[in-house]
């Protein structure tokens, strides 16, 4: 019995190999399935959104390289984010300065009215009228800043703007490389557009952006 199990055994058929077609065709389809992989991690980094310091760092190289001595000889160093100005902090800034300007315009009308009983010779009605013009005009304006400023509600709580230490190095005239620092201020998202560039604090804008309807409420109250 086991002899006849041994001959049975040598004289089964060998195992079929695959053909070299089929072998071909799976080779093709692993490489095709491990380009679509390679392909679809590819586009994910491609169509990857630039971030807020990506957009900014291309912005501000874009509006100073045309300025600098030698363009060519440009090095990004650093730019880190530190403060930022809310609409509201505009509001109140803008407000309070034409408060102010209200004061001071209504301590004139006052002195006025009191040359007319103790320094006639001081009084003037042409200053009288004008004052109270502007006086009119000031409480206008304060009063849309107010209308403005309820429309904008949550919004009011929104960056107006961004503040960045920036550094770089470049050529200077003498050809030498040194390293300039500034202050970047920027719009907020999504333009995050280069609003002013410092060498120091005395440059910076205290209100940069305003904020909505306020550049066209002041333009129709004064003009300009």
């Amino acid at each position: 019995m086991e002899l006849e199990g041994l001959i049975v055994s040598m004289h089964r058929a060998p195992a079929k190999k695959q053909k070299p077609e089929i072998m071909i065709k799976q080779t093709t389809n692993l490489f095709i399935g491990i380009a679509i992989v390679a392909f679809g991690l590819t586009s994910c980094q491609s169509d990857k959104e630039p971030t807020q310091q990506d957009i900014v760092k291309k912005n501000v190289e874009e509006y100073l390289k045309p300025k600098m001595n030698d363009p060519e000889s440009y090095e990004f160093v650093e730019l880190k984010l530190t403060d930022s100005v809310l609409y509201s902090d505009n509001v109140k800034y803008r407000k309070e300065y034409f408060e102010k300007d209200l004061k001071f315009e209504k301590g004139e009308l006052k002195r006025q009215e009191k040359y007319k009983n103790e320094f006639p010779s001081m009084y003037s009605e042409e200053k009288i009228s004008k004052l109270n013009a502007e006086i009119e005009k000031i409480e206008k304006i304060l009063s849309e800043i107010d209308r403005l400023s309820t429309e904008l509600g949550d919004k009011a709580n929104n960056p107006a703007s961004y503040t960045y230490y920036y550094s770089l190095r470049g050529n200077n005239k003498l050809g030498a490389k040194v390293l300039s620092e500034y202050i970047l201020q920027t719009s907020p998202a999504p333009d995050f557009k280069v609003l002013n560039l410092a060498d120091n604090k005395d440059q910076i804008l205290l209100n940069p952006n305003e904020f909505p309807g306020y550049r066209e409420m002041i333009k129709t109250m004064l003009g300009y």
